[in-house]
């Protein structure tokens, strides 16, 4: 589990990296199948809010081969985007 923290961390990082300060990721909680990141930011709900998401998965698969999808995500705070995602090692 610890080098899966590892990685996630690292796409964290390369995700705020370029997409910082329109939409950063926070790590939430992670457990062998699930992972749980707030997305805070300015960025444009209307038109493309699912790609500032779908992002994240591109960044981790740079560092693991994994299978991850969206499972679901919702407004948790104003400009707060919670999202879950499942994971497949």
């Amino acid at each position: 589990m610890n080098s899966l923290k590892g990685i996630v961390l690292r796409a964290i990082e390369d995700y705020n990296k370029y997409r910082s300060p329109e939409a950063k990721a926070k790590l939430v909680r992670l457990s062998e199948n699930e992972l749980i990141l707030d997305f805070e930011g300015v960025f444009c709900r209307t038109c493309g809010v699912y790609d500032y998401l779908e992002d994240f998965i591109y960044e981790l698969r740079k560092f693991a081969d994994v299978n991850i999808k969206i499972t679901s995500f919702k407004e948790y705070k104003p400009e707060i985007i919670r999202v879950k995602y499942a994971l497949q090692l």
